[in-house]
């Protein structure tokens, strides 16, 4: 199924950019999306040095223009959208009774909205594109995918992250309704689970040496994980390899929801 059209969201750095990179391995032709446009423009121009395609869009993912762009951009560059990493992703912690607002809307913008309006796009193009004749390329009606990439928090608490774990939960449950959406025509989506991944944790500035170590603790595997191996998941529920899994959650996590926790030392129940 190389030369399909991938859209990535979150391409700057971590997760996104190993999953453009893995996509870019198996000849699939990218557009990708980022509000950080210094490492999406060098993320674009790392694949074209490596013989693949390519193309890179500065977008906010919670405005429908943005959205209608990123749209516009692949099937401008490659006449169709077969497949949607959606790898871009706000993490926000902050004790539950001292969360606003405020943080509460900027939260599901980036998270729940943008998502919203990601999928509705993509699954109404792969809807478009499985009604029309085939050419005799791509079968457009099987490969189409929707790959959404959250948290673990989908399906845990922490008294820091009520919001973050709502939004991630939210897209999970959104990820559900699209797979039912998308199964009449033979297209897919699922969500990738992803925890204790190296370079997500190294983004938020307020983690510590010592919480990289509660964390490793916390994991069976005693280590963290790589960005590829997360992309890894996308890529392989993305490919024909998954093509009777929809409407699923595939964590990567090291086994962190396998193991059962315990209230810290203070008794607040932590991840």
């Amino acid at each position: 199924m190389a030369g399909r059209s991938v859209i990535v969201t979150g391409a700057g750095g971590g997760i996104g950019r190993a999953t453009a990179l893995r996509f870019a391995r198996s000849g699939d032709r990218l557009v990708l999306a980022d509000t950080d446009a210094t490492s999406g423009i060098a993320l674009r121009d790392e694949i074209r040095a490596g013989g693949g395609e390519a193309s890179f869009i500065e977008a906010e993912l919670y405005k429908k223009l943005d959205v209608h762009n990123v749209i516009a951009d692949a099937l401008d560059a490659y006449g169709s959208v077969n497949v949607l990493a959606h790898c871009d992703n706000l993490f926000f912690s902050a004790p539950f009774l001292e969360t606003s607002e405020e943080d509460l809307d900027l939260v599901l913008d980036r998270n729940v909205r943008a998502c919203f309006l990601l999928n509705r796009a993509v699954a109404k193009q792969i809807i478009k594109q499985a009604s029309a004749p085939s050419d005799g390329g791509v079968d457009t009606a099987r490969s189409g995918a929707i790959v959404n990439v959250v948290s673990n928090e989908a399906v845990t608490a922490s008294a820091d992250h009520a919001i973050f774990a709502a939004s991630q939960g939210a897209v999970v449950q959104l990820t559900k309704a699209v797979a039912m959406t998308l199964s009449p025509y033979g297209a897919r989506a699922n969500a990738v689970g992803a925890a204790a991944i190296k370079e997500e944790l190294d983004d938020v500035e307020s983690t510590t040496t010592a919480d990289r170590k509660r964390i490793i603790a916390a994991t069976p595997l005693a280590r963290r994980g790589e960005p590829e191996e997360a992309a890894s998941a996308v890529h392989f529920l993305a490919s024909e390899d998954a093509s009777f899994i929809t409407g699923q959650t595939l964590f990567v996590d090291g086994g962190r929801l396998a193991l059962h926790t315990v209230p810290d030392k203070e008794g607040a129940f932590r991840t």
